[in-house]
């Protein structure tokens, strides 16, 4: 596929679990994500409360040599800010929801560097 080429990407929340008690983390979700029909299944998408608002990151693992967090998956911006949408909007919906004013669209992989700093 050339560089100035298109694809098809759609994607679909399959799991998301209000997670009570855990620190900032507010919930967890599975999200197929189809590439002109390949499909790919990310699980551990984490909702978290930071700084007053909620953000989405991409599932994180821990560097063997530096011990910093860092995602597993990097997608780009489009399809990461509108997966966190659809979280936050999933969210809303749910009983014991989250305030809306709290709800912000985070690129999925917009933590990085702070996550790094953090680790």
């Amino acid at each position: 596929m050339s560089a100035d080429s298109t694809a098809t990407v759609t994607f679909v929340v399959t799991g998301l679990e209000r997670i009570f008690g855990a620190g900032r983390l507010v919930a967890l979700a599975s999200v197929e994500i189809d590439l002109e029909g390949v499909v790919i299944l990310v699980q551990g998408v984490q909702v978290i409360r930071q700084r007053g608002h909620i953000t989405t990151q991409a599932p994180r693992f821990r560097n063997p040599k530096t011990g910093a967090w860092t995602p597993a998956v990097i997608l780009p911006d489009e399809l990461g800010m509108a997966i966190a949408g659809e979280l936050h909007q999933m969210l809303e919906r749910q009983p014991g929801r989250i305030a809306l004013p709290d709800l912000i669209a985070t690129p999925i992989e917009a933590l990085l560097d702070e996550s790094i700093a953090e680790g």
